[in-house]
């Protein structure tokens, strides 16, 4: 629905308004133009009373009671004719009719009833139709007076006169039909008049306003020109042109603090990544004197086996023999190596779907070979039937290995030798913004000591350790719940009703493995 204009808006309103207003100036002058056109034609009636009281004689009858009469009835009749009445008529106190003149006596009843009531209350009764009535509806109107007849100063009978008032009716009548004519031409001229002040006054400023808020360009220094007068609008433009330069000082400051942000954010990202890698070489150190060993019991081998091939007693098909071997020990230091750089390579930030089980079963296959893992035995029960997630693999892997050895360092403080067994599960999320989301549970679960109550609630603060110095950075958990937290999914830790600690992670999976 198309909106309508303001000026169109300001016509209607004022047209409304000002027929309104001369509608009500119309009925006012008829209302009061009927008052005096009645007045009149009651002031011509009493006329005709006194012309009836004038007429009175009195009759003497036998006894005390005064009979009065009409004296000259037809002169008096022609003089009412005359004067516009249409009917008259007298009665005495007693309510004897002494006098009816008159063509149009059909309310003689009703005329003789006022006449008596006016000569006993002794003041005039006036009724007569709806004016306005006869005026619109074209009804014939008519007037009823009654007033008491006196005779040296008393009532002596009662008089009343029917007054027809048609010609008061045509009158205004007319006088309705020039008003409304002049209350059209007026409206007509006023809104016309009242839309050019109103479009002068408010709706070119208004439109000036609109039109530079829309050509508003931030470099621009006054955008709402004054107006020449002093004005609401005036003081309207001042306003605006001072809230833009308040909103331009506070765009250049928000500006200011974005950038300050986005540099902020950079560094702690750049932080964040800083911190990962420590806690990563800390872990690859931790490995590294178990690999240093690892690596020593295949140097030997090779070794012996170089120190057989110059004896020459030894046949070609032993030194064929030692030379397999020695290329087999080669190999396996060059996969223990691999691995150790695998874990101490930079992770970067690409994320792609991986297996949560190979991660878990390359992890298990590393730490086979460490001497500092020696008193665990890890269990994997990978029970979930879907395991793939997006991820960020060496941080996963670094994740896990941290829980690793956290839990081998547990079993390690009992002074016997225990188990980490890592469980995966597969379930549907019943919270969170989608309920039908499938997680994957991974459960690190040891027979260490446990964890108190009180550390429970700290173990992943940052530099929170229980460990000797030089034993821990106190950034392992900090970093895996980073780490976690960053791929949607969160890990928790608990301590196992038998004994031991329970790390649980859960991740969402990938709703596209194949991808």
């Amino acid at each position: 629905m198309p909106l309508k204009s303001l000026r169109t808006n300001i016509a209607l309103n004022l047209v409304v308004l000002l027929l309104i207003s001369m509608l009500l100036i119309d009925l006012v002058m008829l209302i009061v133009t009927q008052k005096m056109l009645l007045n009149a034609r009651i002031d011509k009636g009493r006329v005709l009373i006194i012309a009836l009281s004038k007429s009175l004689v009195q009759m003497q009858t036998e006894g005390t009671q005064e009979i009065w009469r009409i004296e000259d009835p037809e002169s008096i009749s022609r003089i009412i004719e005359s004067a516009g009445g249409a009917c008259s008529l007298a009665v005495t106190i007693g309510g004897q009719k002494i006098y009816r003149g008159g063509l149009d006596c059909l309310l003689q009843d009703s005329m003789a009833a006022m006449a008596y009531q006016a000569a006993h209350e002794g003041k005039e009764v006036v009724s007569t139709e709806d004016l306005l009535q006869g005026i619109f509806l074209r009804q014939p109107g008519q007037l009823l007076l009654a007033a008491p007849l006196y005779v040296d100063d008393q009532i002596v009978a009662g008089g009343s006169v029917l007054l027809a008032l048609d010609d008061i009716h045509s009158l205004l009548r007319r006088s309705q039909h020039m008003l409304l004519i002049y209350a059209l031409i007026n409206t007509a001229i006023l809104t016309i008049l009242g839309i050019y002040r109103l479009n002068k006054i408010a709706v070119k400023p208004i439109q000036r306003l609109v039109k530079r808020a829309e050509a508003y360009r931030d470099y621009d220094d006054d955008v709402f020109v004054l107006e020449r007068e002093e004005n609401e609008f005036s003081q309207l433009s001042k306003s605006l042109n001072r809230m833009l330069m308040h909103l331009a000082e506070d765009k250049e400051k928000l500006q200011a603090s974005v950038h300050s942000l986005e540099e902020a954010n950079a560094e702690l990202e750049k932080a964040q990544r800083d911190l990962i890698r420590a806690e990563k070489l800390a872990s690859v150190g931790r490995l590294s004197a178990g690999i240093a060993h690892e690596i020593g019991n295949p140097i030997g081998i090779i070794k012996g086996y170089l120190t057989l091939l110059n004896d020459a007693s030894i046949s070609d098909e032993e030194k064929s023999d030692f030379i397999l071997r020695t290329e087999n020990e080669v190999e396996r230091i060059n996969f223990i190596i691999q691995q150790l750089l695998d874990f101490s390579r930079p992770s970067g930030e690409e994320q792609d779907v991986i297996s949560v089980h190979e991660i878990i079963e390359d992890l298990e296959e590393v730490c086979r070979f460490q001497p500092a893992l020696a008193c665990i035995k890890i269990v994997l029960h990978l029970e979930a039937d879907k395991d793939r997630v997006i991820a960020n693999a060496r941080q996963l892997r670094q994740v896990f290995l941290n829980l690793v050895l956290n839990a081998s360092d547990a079993i390690r403080d009992t002074g016997e030798e225990g188990q980490v067994i890592i469980q995966t599960e597969r379930y549907l999320s019943t919270s969170g913004g989608d309920p039908n989301q499938e997680m994957l549970r991974i459960l690190f679960r040891d027979s260490g000591q446990g964890i108190s109550e009180e550390t429970l609630s700290n173990i992943f603060d940052p530099f929170f350790t229980t460990k000797a110095p030089g034993k821990g950075t106190g950034l392992g958990l900090s970093v895996s719940f980073t780490i976690i937290e960053g791929l949607g999914g969160t890990i928790t830790a608990a301590n196992n009703p038998d004994g031991g600690t329970r790390m649980t992670i859960e991740l969402p999976l990938a709703t596209n493995p194949s991808g």
